[in-house]
């Protein structure tokens, strides 16, 4: 398929870049002569494609029991982890956090659209990518990223002739006439075009240039920025050889471009609607908790209140049947008694006791047989 209009898709777009430059002050390192920074700091970068460039800047290395009881405060926990589990599972990566996130359902290019090759790299720098182990590694990380994409990918290390390209521009056009010399009309593949400048302001400089038909397929804007972010990002890792440098960059990069992730804003929300959950659980059941103590603590009160009463009006019933069986035996010891002397009745007079008639005054005594006797100063004893 030709570039510019060949074949069946026509792509006269103008051309697209921006620039990321990073000032280190920090202190190189070398492997066999290639250097790589190990300090922080700024890099300087363009990114390309072929139907129009684009590039990224930013990037880097980012290393950065209650009153309710244990156990709802361990489900709220637990509710709390779960859902941030899922967020992370649904592509909060805890490594490389800073780079672009992957919001876009891609499918693989198809092979016919890619034509393979054996070779996968250029060190036109001599000694960046050496025969140690360092080879294998790249490879093994490039392949990983063909098998993922269908994209072949092909980094190109410059050499000396870099001098030349320090510039956006002119290090865009040196990667558009490196693709057609590499592929000629093959649109599917992904040129890397990489250069460091361990003397200059700027660390390094990439590129990276996708042919039509990966670009349109799988390496859009946002995939070529991922690619970009992760170049970044092992860029500062000191304890990867160049080999596995540029490897883990291509292996990450195609996990993340091939698989749909949340957006920052909705997992942020998720957390923090999860956060406002938790909070709101805690609160009602620390509500719920108090009403029910409250309530108990009433009925509680009702019931000491009623049973009280309920002492006392049986202390109250039985004092009354005292007194009543005490006023049943005491009338058991009076009788109706008829004075003698006027004939009244219905004086009562307790047995073996002296009482008065109420109607004439005359003394009455009653014996224990509850005779009436009545007492003259003759009888009187």
């Amino acid at each position: 398929m030709g570039r510019g209009g060949g074949g069946s898709h026509s792509h006269s777009h103008s051309h697209h870049s921006s620039s990321h430059s990073h000032h280190s002050g920090g202190s190189y390192r070398s492997s066999s002569g290639g250097y790589r920074s190990s300090s922080g700091g700024g890099r300087y970068r363009s990114s390309s494609h072929h139907s129009g460039r684009y590039s990224s800047g930013g990037g880097g290395n980012l290393s950065g029991c209650l009153p309710t009881g244990c156990g709802p405060l361990f489900t709220v926990v637990i509710f709390v982890f779960m859902i941030l589990l899922f967020a992370v599972k649904s592509g909060l990566d805890l490594e490389g956090v800073g780079i672009e996130r992957s919001t876009i359902k891609r499918e693989p290019l198809p092979s016919s659209q890619c034509e393979y090759m054996d070779t996968w790299y250029e060190d036109d720098w001599g000694d960046w990518i050496d025969e140690s182990g360092e080879k294998a590694s790249l490879i093994s990380g490039m392949r990983e990223f063909y098998d993922a994409t269908g994209v072949q990918p092909y980094l190109y290390i410059m050499g000396e002739e870099g001098k030349d390209y320090m510039s956006e521009g002119s290090l865009e056009e040196f990667s558009e006439n490196k693709y057609k010399e590499l592929f000629g009309n093959d649109e599917g593949h992904l040129l890397v075009v990489f250069r460091e400048y361990p003397n200059a302001s700027s660390n390094y400089i990439v590129t990276c240039t996708p042919g039509y038909d990966a670009e349109s397929v799988v390496m859009d804007e946002q995939a070529r920025e991922i690619l970009l972010d992760y170049i970044d990002y092992y860029y500062t890792d000191s304890s990867l050889n160049e080999g596995q440098f540029f490897g883990r960059s291509f292996e990450k990069a195609a996990s993340r471009i091939m698989t749909k992730q949340m957006s920052l804003r909705t997992i942020i929300t998720i957390i923090v609607v999860v956060v406002i959950l938790a909070v709101a659980i805690i609160v009602t059941v620390m509500v719920v908790r108090k009403s029910k103590e409250k309530v108990a603590k009433q009925k509680t009160l009702e019931a000491k209140q009623k049973a009280d009463k309920a002492k006392m009006e049986a202390a109250k019933a039985q004092t009354e049947f005292e007194q009543q069986k005490y006023e049943d035996e005491l009338e058991k010891e009076f009788i109706a008694v008829t004075c003698p002397n006027c004939g009244a009745s219905g004086n009562k007079i307790r047995k073996a006791t002296v009482g008065y008639c109420q109607y004439c005054g005359s003394a009455i005594k009653v014996d224990s047989n509850g005779n009436p006797v009545n007492i003259t100063p003759d009888t009187e004893e």
